[in-house]
C-alpha cells in the first residue's frame, strides 16, 4: 500500500488543477513557491478566519506576456495536490479503490485497455479521458485512441504519454473504475 500522507510545503512539486472553462479535467505540474496566509474577518462578531493559499510557478504553462518566462499565479488549495503515484494498478473492480502501488513500467505493467480511465498528456497538462480504442501497428507497438469529455474530443497517444488516473480523496489515492460505454 502507498503511502498516503503527504504534506505540501514550500518547494513542493505538485499538480494544479485550473478552475475556468476549457481547463476541466486538467492538471499541470508546478512547484510550490510560498504558501500565503491571510487573516480576514468572517462575520460580523468580527471573528478571524484564517485562509491559506498558494503561489505557484507551472512547469509548462507561459505567461501571456512573457512566453519565455513560466506562469506564477496565486491559488487556492482546493485546486492543488501531490504529484500523483508513478506506478498504479488497474482497477477492475466496479466501485473506486484505494490506490495500490506496483513495481513496473508507469502504466502499471500491463499496458491500458478499452475503458480504463486515464490521463493524457496533452496542450502542457495532464487531461482526464477513457481509453476507446487499442491500436497495434504491423511492428507491434501500441497506441490508445483516448475520448476526452470536456471539450468532447479524440486523440491518439502513445502508451509514454498516458497514466491511469488517480483521485487525491481525503490524503489518499482513489483509482476509478473503468468506464464501459
Amino acid at each position: 500500500m502507498a503511502n498516503t500522507t503527504t504534506t505540501i510545503t514550500t518547494g513542493s512539486t505538485v499538480e494544479v488543477t485550473i478552475n475556468e472553462p476549457g481547463f476541466h479535467g486538467a492538471w499541470y505540474v508546478a512547484t510550490i513557491q510560498n504558501i500565503l496566509e491571510q487573516t480576514t474577518p468572517k462575520n460580523k462578531t468580527k471573528k478571524l478566519n484564517n485562509r491559506t493559499s498558494y503561489l505557484v510557478k507551472y512547469h509548462t504553462l507561459l505567461k501571456e506576456d512573457d512566453v519565455f518566462q513560466p506562469l506564477t499565479e496565486v491559488v487556492d488549495p482546493l485546486f492543488v495536490r501531490p504529484l500523483p503515484p508513478g506506478n498504479v494498478c488497474r482497477n477492475n473492480d466496479d466501485n473506486v479503490k484505494v490506490v495500490e502501488v506496483v513495481e513496473g513500467d508507469g502504466d502499471g505493467g500491463g499496458g491500458f485497455e478499452v475503458g480504463d480511465v486515464v490521463d493524457a498528456y496533452h496542450r502542457d497538462g495532464w487531461w482526464i479521458g477513457v481509453v476507446k480504442r487499442v491500436i497495434v501497428d504491423e511492428g507491434g507497438v501500441k497506441k490508445y485512441v483516448v475520448l476526452f469529455e470536456n471539450p468532447v474530443e479524440e486523440f491518439e497517444f502513445e502508451g509514454c504519454k498516458l497514466r491511469f488516473h488517480v483521485d487525491w480523496v481525503d490524503f489518499r489515492w482513489m483509482v476509478p473504475p473503468k468506464k464501459v460505454s
